[in-house]
């Protein structure tokens, strides 16, 4: 790859940019118009508006003073992995043993890390679309192509077991989920969790089921692909604490899965990054020996979930489905005659409320925006009423 400059970049680069990269231009453009003094409601990116758990912030600052700053283990510490297999035994029902986790930079790093070590140039990853914004890009990175499985908004955005099936090739190498959904906010039920471990197996390719909004089920359990211990599988679990715990910016995640597979991702570690820092590790430890912590952001995200509907209802006039799960819904605007990007273009700019346009999740859903219950409940309000109002400046 190269530019008009003269750099020569290597293919990956391209791979990874493409159109789903865009997708948070908007955003951007919201914090220029804030910066002018503009009142925008940012619903846009998943980050919880709410401080970390003084308990967690306790940790770290004890961390720092005891001079954990040095490199740490590549798969992690060693007090976190216990803390991680402890939680994850608890919180699926099955046996995780510390050396079946990897800790990496992130949910973000680990989804990376494991579609690098499982597939590669010629194979393929079968993904559900609307998906996350950034699963082209780590399909792509390796050189795997991804082989997009719509999800059908009249069906509540739940899998299609028998189109899953159909898109399974020779070349197939994974399966990636994600449920609690991001955008859907769908969540996928017990049984059908266990028919996609089944139809993995039976197929033998991977299973990578994106668990980092487990806390956040509105309506029923969450349901987790870990339903057997790592070692009798081809299940891989990627969490996080960024939404459990409102600690995105420390940026720690890790991957359940067998020992084979986590000394690959420890090896991709070695190459990326060395290591997590030692203090941000105790610190997720200590958060992840709490249970007192993801009850209270799950309390507030419901909130904000059931208010965010109610308004849309009464104000929107704009089809959705209420999420079972997660931070976000999807609205369709086809109706209006705009696509996803030209109605969140225009709500911005009119009225002030920045949203994420659809084909940031696929261009199956370039009919589509994500909207975030990111805000107060009276904010959200606010934001219905002025959706409401840009809605009825457009034709249909």
């Amino acid at each position: 790859m190269s530019d008009p400059a003269g750099y020569r970049f290597a293919p990956m680069v391209g791979r990874i940019g493409g159109r789903a990269a865009s997708a948070w231009e908007l955003g951007a453009r919201a914090d220029e118009l804030m910066a002018q003094g503009r009142d925008i409601i940012h619903l846009g990116v998943g980050d919880p508006d709410m401080d970390v758990a003084p308990q967690v912030r306790a940790a770290l600052e004890a961390a720092l003073e005891a001079g954990r700053t040095h490199y740490s283990p590549l798969a992690g510490e060693d007090g976190l992995r216990q803390a991680i297999a402890a939680h994850a035994s608890g919180l699926y029902g099955v046996a995780v043993a510390p050396d079946e986790v990897m800790v990496c930079a992130g949910a973000q790093g680990a989804l990376y890390a494991v579609l690098q070590v499982v597939a590669g140039p010629g194979d393929e990853v079968i993904v559900l679309t609307p998906h996350y914004t950034t699963y082209p890009a780590c399909v792509a990175a390796g050189g795997a192509r991804m082989v997009s499985v719509p999800l059908d908004q009249a069906r509540g955005y739940q899998p299609d077991l028998v189109a899953i099936a159909k898109a399974i090739t020779p070349r197939t190498r994974a399966l990636l989920i994600n449920s609690p959904g991001n955008p859907s906010g769908a969540v996928f039920p017990a049984d059908t969790m266990a028919a996609l471990v089944a139809m993995a197996e039976a197929q033998g390719i991977w299973l990578i089921s994106d668990e980092v909004y487990w806390s956040l089920c509105y309506d029923g359990p969450h349901a987790s692909a870990l339903m057997r211990a790592p070692g009798e599988g081809r299940v891989v679990v990627v969490n996080s604490l960024s939404k459990s715990h409102a600690m995105t910016g420390f940026r720690i995640g890790w991957t359940i899965g067998p020992r084979p597979l986590i000394a690959a991702v420890a090896l991709l570690g070695q190459a990326l990054y060395f290591g997590i820092s030692q203090f941000v590790q105790d610190a997720a430890a200590a958060a992840l020996n709490d249970p007192t912590i993801p009850p209270t952001v799950t309390a507030r995200f419901h909130e904000r979930r059931d208010a965010l509907v109610a308004a849309l209802r009464a104000e929107a006039g704009l089809p959705f489905a209420a999420p079972a799960g997660g931070m976000f819904l999807l609205v369709d605007v086809s109706e209006t005659g705009l696509d996803g990007e030209a109605f969140a273009r225009g709500l911005l700019e009119s009225e002030g409320v920045a949203i994420i346009p659809g084909f940031g999740f696929g261009e199956e859903a370039a009919h589509l925006v994500r909207i975030g219950f990111l805000g107060t409940p009276e904010r959200l309000a606010e934001a219905a009423r002025r959706i409401g109002r840009y809605r009825a400046t457009l034709p249909g």
